[in-house]
């Protein structure tokens, strides 16, 4: 009952706190510089792979947003990304053929139990997102959900990021853990000491520099703990940290921009399955 209430509360507050007036489509002008010469000399030195995780041939949206006018299931992350990064490789992982030019399919079976919960795919999708990251052979990989659209040339600083602090997971507006399991779905108890007032974690985009141990071992232990008791990823990845005490550098707001944070300048990366956030920068 309490969290009926919660819930109905931060509704009561989202409605009357942004008005849909505040979500006019309006017009912006994102950095979209050349890159220099310096860092175009990094990009070429360097090996880069972004990689995909999209299961059951109907695409699904949990944002509320609509995608009939992209032409491809990747887009706009792929298309948005290719803009700035033409050279790197793409890969998907899926359970099904999923043919897109330019695209390396890899076609897995969901080793996840419980094929019947309703959060399966979901459970799924995030398993292949860190699987991913491991298998892959590139200096910098990058893995990241297809509803997202990179609107600035400053994406590039991810890479450094990740070439300094070995590996980046995204910020959770809801910050802590506790919170993002009382308004969340697909939760579990959570029953560390930390009494969940850590800080949670987001899934797009997550990066991993080639042979950083810490991030190979964090991301390893979210696979096996999704394996053996699947949940909402940023749970798994609490537990991952919670056994490890390893963590993974928390990129801000700017990288993946959600329902809420419209407007919040420096705007990186968009999360435009956000019906809001679509409407908002009038994508």
């Amino acid at each position: 009952m309490q969290k009926l209430i919660n819930q109905f509360k931060k509704a009561w507050r989202a409605f009357v706190e942004k008005p849909e007036d505040n979500l006019n489509p309006r017009n912006f002008s994102f950095d979209k510089r050349e890159f220099s010469a310096d860092e175009k000399a990094f990009l070429e030195s360097i090996s880069m792979e972004f990689l995909f995780s999209e299961f059951g041939e109907v695409r699904t949206n949990g944002g509320g947003a609509q995608f009939e006018s992209y032409s491809s299931r990747l887009d706009p992350s792929l298309r948005s990304l290719k803009k700035y990064f033409p050279n790197a490789k793409y890969t998907v992982y899926s359970d099904f053929d999923l043919k897109i030019e330019g695209v390396n399919l890899i076609k897995v079976q969901s080793p996840i139990k419980n094929p019947e919960h309703e959060r399966y795919g979901y459970r799924t999708a995030d398993y292949f997102k860190f699987t991913a990251l491991l298998n892959s052979d590139a200096d910098f990989k990058c893995v990241l959900d297809s509803d997202m659209e990179v609107v600035s040339s400053d994406v590039i600083a991810l890479i450094y990021l990740t070439l300094k602090f070995g590996f980046c997971v995204p910020y959770n507006d809801r910050q802590l853990l506790r919170q993002d399991m009382i308004w969340s779905k697909d939760t579990q108890t959570i029953s560390d000491e930390s009494l969940g007032l850590g800080h949670s974690y987001n899934q797009s985009p997550m990066t991993l520099w080639k042979n950083d141990e810490k991030g190979k071992k964090f991301y390893k232990t979210c696979t096996e703990i999704m394996k053996s008791a699947p949940s909402r990823a940023s749970l798994v990845m609490w537990k991952a940290a919670w056994e490890t005490g390893i963590y993974p550098y928390i990129l801000p707001k700017q990288w993946c921009v959600c329902d809420g944070n419209e407007g919040i300048g420096e705007e990186v990366i968009l999360h435009v399955g956000h019906e809001r956030v679509k409407k908002y920068y009038n994508l």
